[in-house]
């Protein structure tokens, strides 16, 4: 008899105590005046091109409401379709504050804008368009010959070539130095443009990618303005046509 007692007792203490806990956690979940896990502060951080402001909008986040029951799945979804947005990430800081991380895209090159002559489009990492504008960096890379899904910021690049090529090129330190131009009218024979009608022919936009890293190692170990032109579209073998030396 005290045995079957003793595990009546157990049984008991354990209906009990999750009782308890069961009704102290509906307790926080439901009644608004219990302000043990409220929101009190919103925190962001990363964000360079975006306004803190902004992103606490599209958040959407509640100052005072649950901590517990913060609509976070919500507010990411809301954060990514931002143009300039490449991840993003919340976290719960108990008790009371929200920590939003924001990691936006790099801008790799600009496109004429074909709705606006006089402007350009900046073009981030992802071929994402974020940003329109009339006043671009000189020493930004200009993408011509491109097909967009539109001219509005949130628009990006057709052709995804296109898209690791400038990656690759912006990641080699060759968007911002001797090259303003990069053209892919032709997409068998892409070519790069710099100062006093340099000209680089990169061929094929298909496997392009080794390619501009045998550039950037040739950059290396040549003095660029001694050249009219470079040919990589022969293998790992480059062809260099030097300047003309006039002589006096």
């Amino acid at each position: 008899m005290r045995e079957g007692e003793s595990k009546r007792r157990a049984i008991y203490r354990v209906a009990v105590i999750g009782g308890i806990l069961i009704t102290a956690a509906i307790i926080t979940l439901y009644t608004p005046w219990l302000r043990l896990f409220d929101l009190r502060e919103i925190v962001v951080r990363g964000n360079c091109h975006i306004s803190t402001e902004e992103i606490k909008y599209l958040a959407g986040f509640r100052m005072g409401g649950s901590l517990l029951r913060t609509p976070v799945s919500r507010a990411l979804k809301a954060l990514v379709g931002l143009p300039w947005v490449k991840a993003a990430s919340i976290q719960r800081v108990y008790p009371h504050r929200l920590e939003i991380v924001i990691q936006e895209r790099t801008p790799i090159a600009v496109v004429s804008d074909p709705a606006k002559g006089d402007s350009l489009l900046i073009i981030g990492e992802g071929g994402v368009i974020v940003k329109q504008t009339s006043d671009a960096a000189p020493t930004t890379l200009l993408a011509r010959g491109v097909n967009l899904t539109g001219d509005a910021p949130g628009a990006r690049l057709v052709d995804e070539r296109v898209v690791v090529a400038l990656e690759c090129i912006y990641r080699k330190g060759l968007s911002e130095g001797p090259f303003h131009l990069i053209d892919f009218s032709d997409p068998s024979s892409v070519t790069l443009h710099g100062e006093d009608e340099l000209k680089v022919v990169l061929g094929p936009v298909d496997g392009i990618g080794p390619r501009i890293d045998a550039l950037a190692a040739l950059l290396l170990t040549i003095d660029l303005p001694e050249y009219r032109s470079i040919d990589l579209r022969f293998g790992g073998e480059a062809i260099l046509v030097p300047r003309k030396v006039v002589n006096r």
